[in-house]
């Protein structure tokens, strides 16, 4: 009787890996990570940019709709001492103050557009500085009238990001005012003149801190966007920090090395060093060869203050060409 014997020479039967190879996968996995994450990483980075670009172009397209409703004005707080009309009793009287006229109107608002009718006229202190990132609250019906408005907030602004999505009913009344906070600032040529006219005095920040600005009590004025000279170099919205590009956090718009997307007032948006742009003026000295000097903290040196403060106001050039003359010395 023949029996039929299992061949097993030379074959070599496993259950399963040796901890070497296994052990040379580990490391190719992470290998593979290490150098995918920070290409993926960086996609990540390029979409967020990408996002803020169109949400300021957004921001640029409501403005100017609002623009065309409203004989070319530029959209900003218009309320000014006994100059309006309000059903709130306790915002009728802000005195002479226009700085306190321009907070009412903000809460007004938030009062408004949140049915809540008990926000404290003292949101965000009694100095609070509304024209500078509550702007946006005077077009809300041209970019889409929602509380949750994510056009405002710029995606690398986490903390305000976070506010907005928070629900009405999470804020305290008196906190209420930081949701409709936004990322982006507008220039303050937009609500206020470029020199002095009479009793009215520019807004100026020579030597301050970067969060610090000089206020008269007579400063606003309503600006039309046919004033602007050069719509493509002229920068309208942009945003106080480098949210994008710098290595440290809260680092300023104009600190060296800062970059960010900036929305011009011919409606378009594209990145910019700071240093690219015209060092800009001193509005209450605005035949002073000098810039404006604006300072990251109180402690520290001042650096131009670029668009934020550009020579000749609302008329001057900050990208793609020379600064207007306001008189300064010729170099």
């Amino acid at each position: 009787m023949t029996k039929h014997l299992n061949n097993t020479r030379g074959r070599r039967w496993r259950d399963g890996f040796t901890l070497i190879e296994l052990l040379v996968v580990i490391a190719i996995i992470a290998l593979l990570i290490g150098i995918l994450l920070p290409a993926l990483g960086g996609a990540m980075s390029s979409a967020r940019t990408l996002k803020c670009q169109v949400n300021m172009r957004s921001m640029g397209a409501a403005a100017m709709n609002y623009g065309g409703d409203y004989r070319d004005t530029i959209p900003a707080y218009s309320w000014k001492p006994g100059n309006y009309e309000t059903q709130y009793n306790d915002l009728r009287d802000p005195g002479t103050d226009e700085r306190r006229s321009v907070q009412f109107q903000a809460v007004s608002i938030i009062r408004d557009y949140s049915g809540n009718p008990y926000i404290p006229r003292d949101s965000g202190s009694r100095n609070w500085y509304a024209n500078l990132w509550f702007s946006h609250m005077v077009f809300f019906d041209y970019l889409s009238g929602n509380l949750e408005e994510p056009v405002a907030a710029c995606p690398e602004d986490e903390e305000q990001v976070e506010r907005a999505e928070t629900p009405i009913s999470g804020y305290a009344t008196n906190q209420l005012y930081r949701k409709f906070e936004s990322s982006y600032e507008t220039s303050v040529v937009t609500y206020s003149v470029d020199q002095a006219v009479g009793s009215l005095q520019p807004l100026d920040q020579h030597n301050n801190p970067y969060l610090q600005f000089d206020r008269n009590p007579l400063f606003l004025k309503s600006r039309k966007f046919t004033e602007v000279r050069f719509t493509s170099g002229k920068a309208y919205m942009f945003d106080t920090y480098d949210r994008h590009y710098a290595e440290l956090a809260d680092t300023i718009y104009n600190e060296p090395n800062a970059r960010q997307p900036i929305l011009f007032f011919d409606g378009s948006v594209s990145v910019r060093d700071a240093d690219e742009s015209n060092p800009g003026f001193r509005p209450r000295d605005p035949t002073n060869a000098e810039p404006s000097l604006v300072k990251p903290s109180s402690s520290s040196e001042g650096y131009p203050g670029y668009y934020r403060w550009t020579r000749g106001g609302l008329r001057g050039i900050d990208f793609g060409g020379s600064e207007i003359s306001t008189g300064q010395p010729r170099p």
